[in-house]
């Protein structure tokens, strides 16, 4: 009878298996933009983004030229994880399912989180919102009535609109979700926290979801002065002298100030919402500098071009008007209280790109493992110590992720949370 002999795991094995399991239990990852890859080449590039050309059409024989703009953001791979791993050669003789749920399987799930909350924080810059803050959405109407909105506001409805949210209101919704879920989605339920389909928004559960703390704001705030197109507005009638009077993520409205469909540029009779930069401390006089975005646009913004001309940004309005001098001022949610947030958003919104590391000239075991179908990428290295006949492994993984369309995404307000 022939002695089966053991198996010493390589370390190509162990890297692939790695991959799998920060695959499998990756969620938001899935759901977001991932073509920027080919444009990056290591740790620390910052590349500029080419924003979309947006142009306004015009009626009448009579050519009207359109300046051709180009607007660019700043991305940056800026994020690294890694899992540090000790094991005797003796722990190589195990298979490979074994050696996972012993010493990878927790790591990876960690890294997984670590990733998928990257790309959560980024939302909290969306200023687009729904619902109510304090109360938890648990119905079908509460989805259907922010995804009315972002309708009004020209967000795609192509298949790629996503709702991640809280497991509390996850279980709200499971009644809903029952009824609406179709057999012939079975097929795509692999996919980690996949809840099926709610008002055209494929639904997943998270418990990576930021909350949101809002700020120390009291009195009675008012624009003061008057105010032109920009990210910053000059305010008062704040209570005096607080610290952390608003904070990055707060969102407001102002009296009067109303958003436009960027397709017709017409008024849609909302409110436009503003979210807060940078924190905002009052001063002894109640008064306070707020940066913010959206920028204001009421269709008269001008920027200068490559050439010194003067162009029109006209076709990239978002307001009907501009704030007129002591215009009330509404902050979103309690001071000093923190909510559950969901999220809402068109793929497009997000962009996650994962880049290689290199491979380190000095290590005598490194592998670099990809995977072409989800554009995942990790390293392992290692090193042996003789003197306990143990190896320390390393797994890393490396990646940048940024809001890119804020105006595709959407917080819907939850429940107060502790």
């Amino acid at each position: 009878m022939a002695v089966e002999k053991n198996n010493i795991l390589t370390d190509d094995v162990i890297a692939k298996k790695a991959l799998v399991l920060l695959k499998n239990n990756l969620v938001a990852a899935r759901l977001v933009y991932r073509d920027y890859e080919k444009t990056f080449g290591k740790v620390g590039d910052t590349i500029r983004l080419k924003l979309p050309f947006r142009t306004k059409s015009a009626a009448g024989r009579t050519l009207v030229k359109q300046p051709l703009v180009d607007q660019t953001i700043p991305f940056a791979i800026n994020r690294q994880e890694h899992v540090g791993l000790e094991y005797t050669v003796k722990d190589k003789t195990l298979d490979i399912e074994q050696f996972a749920e012993r010493y990878l399987k927790s790591g990876m799930i960690q890294m997984a989180n670590v990733v998928d909350r990257s790309i959560l924080l980024t939302l909290k810059n969306a200023f687009h919102t729904s619902g109510t803050p304090g109360v938890r959405p648990g119905a079908f109407i509460d989805f259907a009535n922010a995804a009315a909105k972002q309708t009004t506001y020209a967000v795609p409805d192509d298949g790629m609109r996503r709702a991640v949210i809280d497991p509390f209101t996850c279980a709200s919704l499971s009644d809903e979700v029952t009824k609406l879920f179709k057999e012939s989605m079975v097929e795509a339920a692999y996919k980690k926290g996949y809840k099926g389909p709610v008002s055209n928004y494929d639904t997943y559960e998270s418990q990576n979801l930021p909350k949101h703390t809002v700020g120390d704001h009291g009195g009675t705030p008012l624009i003061a002065g008057v105010i032109t197109n920009g990210n910053s507005i000059t305010t008062d009638g704040w209570d005096v002298s607080t610290t952390g009077l608003l904070l990055v993520g707060d969102v407001f409205t102002i009296d009067g100030v109303y958003g436009v469909n960027p397709q017709s540029y017409e008024s849609t009779g909302i409110l436009q919402e503003f979210v807060v930069q940078a924190d905002v401390d009052s001063d002894a006089g109640g008064l306070a500098t707020v940066t913010f975005s959206p920028s204001l646009n009421d269709g008269t913004l001008t920027t200068t071009n490559a050439d010194g001309d003067t162009v029109s940004l006209g076709a990239y309005q978002n307001v009907a008007a501009l704030p007129a001098d002591n215009a009330p001022i509404t902050v979103l949610g309690a001071a000093n209280t923190t909510y559950e947030q969901n999220y809402l958003f068109h793929r497009d919104a997000i962009a996650l790109c994962v880049t290689n590391l290199e491979l380190p000239k000095s290590a005598t075991v490194k592998e670099r493992v990809y995977d072409p179908e989800s554009g995942l990428s990790i390293l392992l290295t290692q090193a042996y110590d003789i003197n306990e006949m143990s190896e320390v492994t390393r797994i890393d993984i490396v990646w940048g992720a940024q809001l890119i369309y804020p105006e595709l995404a959407m917080r819907l307000w939850g429940a107060v949370s502790g």
